[in-house]
């Protein structure tokens, strides 16, 4: 794989709940990490695949907690609502996509494959060279699809109200992967 640059997002602001609640986001979980989880929220609604599994449906104001309780450094992406697709249609787009993947396993799937299935269905993003979310969102950027930044946890790693993504590789994916299937077994 060849070396990526960085991509920086700008102008974070600090998250709230209500804004959270609406509109579609890309989470990116434990930002700071090597490498961070991502999932999707679809008016308040999470879908996201782990190790353990699909997660469809989930609430917000679980996984919200959840961050708050462990200061999970996380950024939400907000997306911009693609035209000619309802909210329902939208939560049935990324439930198939999240769905058609038992689990995140090495060589099959990682937690950015529901999410670049959706961006390619609803977006028309080309996902055919995405492998990393820092690959994806300059793509959704080109097409004006991303919108406002949130945050949760990240002070100490933003600069000015920025955050460069770590760079990785497959390899460093498919490492966390094998140990979070240690953790769960």
């Amino acid at each position: 794989m060849k070396a990526h640059n960085n991509y920086t997002l700008s102008n974070i602001l600090a998250a709230n709940d209500a804004v959270l609640a609406t509109d579609i986001f890309l989470v990116i979980l434990y930002a700071n990490r090597i490498p961070p989880h991502l999932a999707l929220t679809i008016n308040g609604k999470l879908f996201t695949l782990t190790v353990k599994g699909a997660t469809v449906d989930g609430e917000i104001t679980t996984l919200l907690r959840t961050i708050k309780k462990n200061s999970i450094e996380t950024i939400f992406v907000r997306l911009n609502m693609p035209q000619l697709f309802t909210v329902e249609q939208l939560k049935s787009e990324i439930k198939k996509y999240t769905l058609a993947y038992p689990r995140v396993d090495v060589g099959a799937a990682t937690c950015l494959a529901p999410i670049k299935d959706f961006c390619q269905s609803v977006y028309a993003t080309d996902t055919k060279n995405v492998n990393f979310i820092f690959d994806l969102l300059p793509k959704l950027e080109l097409q004006n699809k991303l919108s406002d930044c949130y945050h949760l946890n990240m002070e100490k790693y933003m600069q000015k109200n920025n955050f460069a993504l770590h760079q990785y590789t497959l390899n460093d994916i498919y490492d966390s992967v094998r140990q979070n299937q240690l953790l769960t077994n």
